[in-house]
């Protein structure tokens, strides 16, 4: 995670910005001609960008609340509650493995620059053990509504 830091430094020295859309969200990294690029690519012209972060793809909700990035668990809900809606019950389908890899793999994009905001911030993080006990009580939190939701309809 270290090289993923000193690449977004590397960037923002550069004159590269990084900001973050939809709140806290998503990360918004700025060319230095002001154009937005797309974090999920692996290149911006001859710079590298920082790529995909494994360790957030298989415990997101573990660094999202290490690093206090409590939008993500909106994120979760609300997308778990709209696939309940227009895909798991129309369809009677399954969405569980599709929403947590969809969901790991963009906190594996993003995770990398939403750490970086944090460490800028100067705030303190929630130690590992705690992190991993109250992200998947926040992750049961978020997904109550689908819960229900699909419980009701399901039958």
């Amino acid at each position: 995670m270290k090289l993923k830091m000193e690449k977004i430094d590397s960037l923002i020295d550069k004159g590269y910005g990084l900001k973050t859309q939809l709140g806290t969200l998503i990360p918004n990294l700025i060319s230095p001609q002001g154009k937005s690029i797309n974090t999920f690519s692996r290149r911006y012209g001859d710079d590298p960008l920082v790529g995909f972060s494994w360790i957030a793809f298989f415990f997101p909700f573990a660094l999202a609340t290490q690093i206090r990035h409590w939008s993500y668990f909106w994120f979760v809900g609300i997308i778990a509650f709209l696939l309940d809606i227009f895909v798991a019950i129309p369809f009677n389908i399954d969405v569980n493995t599709g929403l947590g890899i969809g969901i790991g793999m963009f906190y594996g994009y993003t995770f990398p620059y939403q750490r970086w905001l944090f460490l800028k911030s100067n705030k303190k993080e929630i130690g590992v053990f705690k992190s991993i006990i109250i992200g998947l009580l926040l992750t049961i939190v978020a997904a109550i509504p689908s819960m229900i939701l699909y419980g009701l309809y399901s039958q």
